[in-house]
């Protein structure tokens, strides 16, 4: 059977401060009009980070408007902005102004290949931090994302603002979470949801994030866990990418299956 051909087309978005959204959309192309999954990366990620190609292009195979993208901060050290506003740029609050914009793009068909997204049925999928801004954006925005996927995350920053030796980075995440912390206490908007929610979480990873799980499971028993046997934060995948593992293929396929049974119930 010949390889799949995907549709993939690049898009920058301009936003307040100097600040862009650059990221790209894939698509099947057969000009059917699908449900948009919209990945976030992580922290230390960016959207060419090790298993995010891969793994758009698989939703897109898949029957799915594909949007991958790089954070403003990603974008703010490529494009050469000063210490200040790129540390501004890594904080949760600006990473959910991030989102907003991507999803309004997507449902306002402001993307490209249009008319192949369904604004009607969309959902986001968060890894790591990305995880946790994902779980309260959905909470904050319940008429525009119908599901929400975490892989490996959603617990909040450790670090306090008052802990010597931090970078302006580190400082500035610190200062935005201890200046919002009922806007950023992802496990009561996660219990609080409107929406279906899966948490696909790797049993080798941190105690934190295992514990963080485990508190979600007792306040949203509703919701949907999948845990991967011997998968660590990445799911075993690195960067570069040296492809596809046991690991990472049990994360999506279940991924894959959860958001067919919310978002394409009786196509």
């Amino acid at each position: 059977m010949p390889e799949q051909t995907l549709k993939t087309e690049s898009f920058d978005i301009a936003l307040n401060d100097d600040l862009r959204l650059r990221g790209r959309v894939k698509t099947s192309g057969d000009g059917a009009r699908k449900p948009i999954v919209i990945v976030a990366h992580g922290f230390r990620g960016h959207q060419d980070w090790g298993f995010w190609p891969d793994v758009t292009d698989r939703f897109a195979a898949r029957g799915y408007y594909a949007v991958g993208f790089d954070f403003s901060r990603i974008t703010a050290a490529e494009d050469g902005l000063d210490e200040e506003r790129a540390s501004k740029a890594g904080t949760l609050s600006q990473e959910l102004l991030d989102i907003d914009a991507i999803v309004r793009h997507a449902l306002e068909g402001r993307l490209p290949f249009p008319e192949e997204a369904d604004p009607q049925r969309s959902a986001l999928l968060g890894h790591s931090r990305a995880g946790g801004s994902s779980i309260v954006y959905a909470g904050e925005n319940s008429g525009r994302i119908g599901a929400v996927v975490v892989w490996n995350g959603g617990a909040s920053p450790i670090r306090s603002s008052g802990e010597p030796d931090l970078s302006p980075l580190q400082k500035a995440v610190a200062l935005d979470y201890e200046a919002n912390p009922a806007r950023f206490d992802t496990a009561k908007h996660f219990a609080e949801l409107s929406q279906p929610a899966l948490i696909v979480q790797g049993d080798g990873d941190s105690e934190r994030l295992l514990s963080f799980v485990n508190r979600l499971q007792e306040l949203a028993p509703n919701q949907t866990y999948a845990s991967i046997p011997g998968a660590n934060h990445t799911f075993n995948a690195s960067h570069p990418y040296e492809g596809a593992n046991e690991a990472l293929d049990s994360a999506f396929e279940v991924t894959i299956g959860f958001l067919d049974s919310k978002l394409k119930r009786g196509q």
